[in-house]
């Protein structure tokens, strides 16, 4: 009887909408449409709930967290740079950043982090290497030194790459995750649902937060999205809740990510005998 209880629970959370996460019970047993998933405890590293989580799986856009790390260590935020021909052309999702106009480096952060704009991506690593595939060499660097033992970036944006093979696993998002959460300027940008940007060419640009559980109540997951037709939805972030465990969980090639981030939040908040 117990076992079709469970079974039960976790078909009801399975059909939940996106701002029903809380529920102050977790199910035994959880179902996630993601080919891998993982929830860990921000606090103590432990693992809360894992599926496939060494599965090497394209990440998507949610490299350009990577992309932000590495351009935050390398150059200011105030300065100036000018998008080239190749970074305005690149392939959507982009802010519409025309060539030859100047932003300042942290309102292309804004668009990288928020609208997941690929022309943002292109024109900071341009900005910081002089070309992505050097900057993509930091990318590689900073991932293993933070543990990242299953991953390698091609590009700065997470777009599909012909020449080199791109691909991580929610076990390393969750430890990119986990680093960048001690960036105030990157928790700063998650936690926006919307900016304008501006650059000399005067146009405004306004961004939008990829991010739908903002959107959402109670306020609390941050993180970042992304999603092509390889990929599939990926998406890494974080949650808390009213003084409860902080959470930090990652899913890859999910069909349904709202509903995946539904199940996987509630499930490590509300873990029973932790």
């Amino acid at each position: 009887m117990k076992r079709y209880l469970n079974i039960i629970i976790a078909l009801g959370l399975l059909l939940a909408g996106p701002s029903s996460y809380v529920t102050g019970k977790t199910p035994s047993v959880i179902y996630v449409t993601a080919k891998s998933a993982v929830v860990v405890d921000a606090r103590t590293n432990k693992i809360l709930y894992a599926k496939n989580i060494n599965l090497r799986l394209a990440p998507a856009s949610c490299a350009k967290i990577m992309t932000a790390l590495v351009v935050l260590e390398k150059i200011g935020l105030d300065k100036l740079i000018t998008v080239s021909k190749r970074a305005a052309n690149i392939e959507p999702s982009k802010a519409g950043l025309r060539w030859g106009s100047q932003y300042r480096a942290a309102d292309l952060l804004a668009a990288c982090l928020l609208s997941s704009a690929n022309d943002a991506s292109v024109a900071l690593a341009e900005e910081v290497c002089g070309s992505e595939s050097e900057f993509v060499k930091l990318m590689n660097e900073k991932a293993k030194k933070i543990g990242m033992e299953n991953t390698r970036f091609a590009n700065a944006t997470g777009l599909p790459s012909k020449k080199i093979e791109q691909y991580s696993t929610v076990y390393d998002l969750a430890r990119m995750m986990r680093y960048a959460l001690n960036k105030p300027q990157i928790v700063e940008l998650m936690n926006k649902k919307e900016k304008f940007i501006s650059g000399t060419d005067g146009r405004k640009i306004y961004l939008r937060n990829h991010n739908k559980m903002l959107w959402k109540k109670p306020k609390s997951i941050i993180g970042k999205t992304g999603y092509t037709i390889k990929s599939k939805h990926c998406f890494t972030g974080a949650a808390a809740l009213n003084g409860r465990r902080k959470i930090i969980f990652a899913l890859l090639s999910s069909k349904k990510p709202w509903q995946d981030i539904n199940i996987l939040v509630n499930h490590g908040l509300y873990l029973k005998g932790e």
